[in-house]
Order: structure tokens, then sequence, then C-alpha cells
């Protein structure tokens, strides 16, 4: 069995999502945008795109990924503002704050926004588990405002709690029994499920499995052998185990910038691309870690997105390793593009620990590559990450490529 699988126990996980997190952060700082249609934008030109939109604005059609000019259509009462990434890191930090005084160390973060909460045995039942998404309900509403809601899931495991939240919004509360699985999942389609996209769920079609019910009366042997692991750690979860073995790692992170300016020629996306790439090779080696694979990916005006991506022998989080790799798969693009450039994002992929530390082979470029790359990480823990940047990138202003929303970044050590 799988290290993390435990019995199957009726209201074993509570789960949250704060809802239209970023939005309602906005709506309880400034009491003028309370009850309005409030979007959070990349920037506030036409060009801008919606990053996060409050509900009042979700019921005139708004959603995150539209662009500003769109949403406005939709609701031309559309208030507008422009990130504020610390203040949504700090009510993350409060939230989790308030949790942890709750629960204790059973507390996880599962991204700015979300949080899984793994209750002792002694606390198990729909009854306690109740009264205590209530308590939690009530320490937000006095302690971080009453436009700070949270949908709770109750469930065997935190994979079904995490659906349940999905099933009431905003500020819901949901329990998900054992016995009740196969009725609420006959009410979903495979795309509803947390973590099957599009691509996803054509796979499971091809192979006679074309709802949530069809996946969860599928045995654990059929899954396995059709689609190996990945099947067997689907059965455990829509059965009510629980797989998540703790906070660990991540597997991924990324950068993604929306572009005030779209950008039409190699020359132009280059430096964006370069110190994006740069923030993000910070972020890894800060936090000890290594990927093994990479990735960037250019959406386009009224065009295709154009993707490259390139899988390294072994982990790497050397600065010119992986600098010059992305480099690369700017120059598979063919210039001129399609259409202008509008965002860019770039993904590490495949992480890992550097717990033993780097296991360099014997090529002297290899370990001067490394030597160079701590060099420039002392220097920038001495005198700050300006203190150093790329040629390329001297040109442009600090705040070009910027992380506007740390989306990913709750887990990271820094």
């Amino acid at each position: 069995m799988h290290r993390g699988l435990r019995e199957v126990c009726d209201g074993r996980v509570l789960y949250l999502d704060m809802n239209s997190f970023f939005a309602s952060v906005e709506q309880q700082r400034n009491p003028s945008l309370r009850h309005q249609p409030v979007a959070v934008v990349s920037h506030a030109g036409s060009r801008g795109t919606v990053l996060a939109a409050s509900y009042e604005a979700k019921r005139f059609g708004v959603q995150t990924g539209l662009r500003l000019a769109v949403a406005r259509e939709l609701c031309p009462s559309l208030l507008a503002t422009e990130p504020n990434p610390a203040l949504y890191t700090a009510t993350h930090r409060r939230f989790m704050m308030i949790l942890r005084s709750l629960f204790g160390p059973e507390v996880q973060a599962r991204s700015i926004d979300e949080a899984a909460l793994y209750l002792a045995p002694n606390q198990y039942g729909s009854a306690r588990c109740h009264e205590l998404a209530v308590q939690i309900k009530q320490r937000f509403r006095q302690q971080l405002g009453e436009c700070i809601r949270c949908s709770i899931g109750i469930a065997p495991n935190s994979f079904l709690a995490k659906l349940a939240t999905n099933l009431q919004k905003p500020d819901g509360l949901v329990e998900i029994k054992a016995v009740d699985i196969p009725e609420v999942l006959a009410r979903l389609s495979l795309t509803d499920l947390p973590g099957i996209a599009d691509r996803n769920a054509f796979r499971l079609a091809e192979h006679g499995i074309a709802s949530p019910l069809h996946l969860y009366r599928a045995s654990a042997d059929q899954l396995h052998k059709q689609f190996g692991i990945w099947g067997q750690y689907w059965w455990w979860r829509l059965h009510g185990y629980e797989t998540e073995c703790g906070p660990g790692p991540p597997k991924s992170m990324s950068h993604q910038h929306v572009l005030k300016q779209w950008l039409h020629r190699e020359d132009e996306v280059w430096p964006v691309v370069a110190r994006m790439t740069d923030h993000l090779i910070h972020r890894l080696r800060r936090n000890n870690w290594r990927c093994q694979s990479v990735f960037l990916g250019l959406s386009l005006e009224r065009a295709a997105p154009l993707l490259a991506d390139y899988r390294f022998p072994s982990p790497t989080s050397q600065y010119f390793t992986l600098i010059q790799t992305i480099e690369a798969l700017l120059r598979q693009f063919t210039f001129p593009l399609a259409g202008s450039v509008r965002k860019i994002t770039i993904g590490f992929y495949a992480l890992q620990e550097e717990r033993n530390g780097l296991q360099l082979d014997l090529f002297d470029t290899a370990i001067r590559g490394e030597s160079l790359s701590q060099a420039v990480e002392s220097i920038r823990a001495r005198f700050g990450f300006e203190s150093i940047r790329l040629g390329e990138t001297v040109h442009l202003h600090k705040n070009v490529a910027k992380e506007q929303i740390g989306f990913g970044r709750i887990r990271d050590r820094h």
C-alpha cells in the first residue's frame, strides 16, 4: 500500500477554498468596492487581463483570463484594480495563523487561497466537523473582515473535500460521506474533478470512461492496467483513501507575464523572457530545488500559442544552463510571428530537492557553471536581487516581468 493511504473515515478532512480571494481582499481593503463588480487585472489598459473577479462580476460572465475590454463589454460598471501581491500574501498568513491556532500543525497550505485540515481521530464525525467549520467561518469574519469568505468541504480524504468546496459557492459548507460518493459523482462531468482537464477527459473517454461515475465504478485493476499508477491513484481518491503524503516540494514552478505593450520582434521578446527566467531561477535556487524540464509559451493575438519544452538528462539549477536552454527554445519559433506576443509563460518541471547536494559530473564546464551560479546567489543574498542583471535586460525597468500574484509561491521556503 502507498504510504499515504489511510482507512476511509467520514469527516476526516476539512478543505478550505477562499472565495474570489484576490477580489475579496481588495473589497475588504477598500469599502467603496464592496458589493460592486470588481476585477483584479494585470494592468488597467484596454489590453489588460482579468486575474480574478468578485462574485458580483462573475454574475455578468466576467472570468479569469478575459481581456479587460471584453469584461467591460459584459459588465459596463466593472471596477478594475491592479494586483497587490503583498496584501494577498499577508492575508494568507493571517488565515493560516487562525487555522493553526485551532488545529495545530495538521494544517497544510495547498495554495495562496486553499488549505487542508487533517483532524485527529477524536474529532471525526459529521456533527463535530460542521461545528469546526462554523467556528472557522466565524473567526474569519471577526479577524479578517466580512468580505473574506470561504467554502469548506468535509470528506474522508483531501481530494473529495476539495471537490466538495466546488459544490457550493460562495460561503459554502458541504460534506461528502463515503456512502454518498456515487450520488455526488453522478451529477458531475469529468472536468469537474480537480486535476482532470480536457486532455485527460479525452484520454479516459477513449477507454470507455465518460463520466466520474464510470471512473468510480471501474476496478482498481482495470484502471491500473489501462493508465498505470495514474489510474490506481484515481481509484484511491474517488473511494475515499488519502493519497497525500505531506506538503513536500511542489512538482513545478512557473512565471507568467501579461504584457502591457505587445511585442513583435525577437529582440523585443528575448529580454523579457530572460528577465522572467532570471527571476524563476532565483526562486529555484533559494528553495534548494532543481528542475529536469523547462517550458516556454508565447500567447499571440488572434493566433495559436507557441509552445516548446526540453528535458535535461539530469536535474539542474545552474543559471547559465537554464537561461541558455530557454533562449534555445525561443529560437525554435520563427520570427516574424503570426501575431503580436501578448503573454509569456515560463515553467520549470519535475522539481527535486537538493537534499544530498548537487551531483555534478566531472567535466570542468559543469563545475564552473555551478560555481558561477553560487557566486550570483551569494552577491544577491548580500546586496539584493537587482545587484546583478543579465546584459540583455539592463535596459528594462526593474518592474518589467515582475510576478504580479504569487499563485504558487506560498510553498516556497523564502
